[in-house]
């Protein structure tokens, strides 16, 4: 399995989804400019940067340049916290590629009131 697995996270690597260069640019600006934050501090910060994104969302159904931005403030703010856990680029790559193949086997249930989908446990 470990192989196999491995085969998949290099294929997952090579279609650069954000590239290395560009997670350490990204996340070395924000180490050098918020030196102080933490990975605790960052997941405050990005769960009030998803209640912006949700307020876009809920405005329009449409991918505006704002909503575009409330993404890419998120999309900094997960990386950064992950690197402050002590994640590299590849530990979270390797990470999104076999929780995705845990998903896909997974039973899921039914929509509930707001169109959330859980697995069934």
């Amino acid at each position: 399995m470990q192989w196999r697995l491995y085969g998949v996270v290099q294929r997952f690597l090579n279609q650069k989804i954000m590239t290395r260069e560009q997670f350490n640019r990204i996340t070395d600006w924000q180490d050098e400019t918020f030196p102080n934050s933490t990975e605790l501090s960052r997941i405050k910060h990005l769960i009030k940067e998803v209640k912006e994104l949700e307020d876009e969302a809920e405005n329009s159904f449409k991918l505006t340049f704002e909503k575009q931005m409330e993404y890419a403030d998120c999309f900094f703010l997960l990386f950064g916290a992950a690197k402050r856990a002590g994640m590299k680029y590849d530990t979270i790559i390797q990470a999104i590629e076999a929780k995705f193949l845990t998903n896909k086997k997974r039973v899921w249930g039914k929509p509930d009131e707001n169109g959330v989908v859980q697995h069934v446990r």
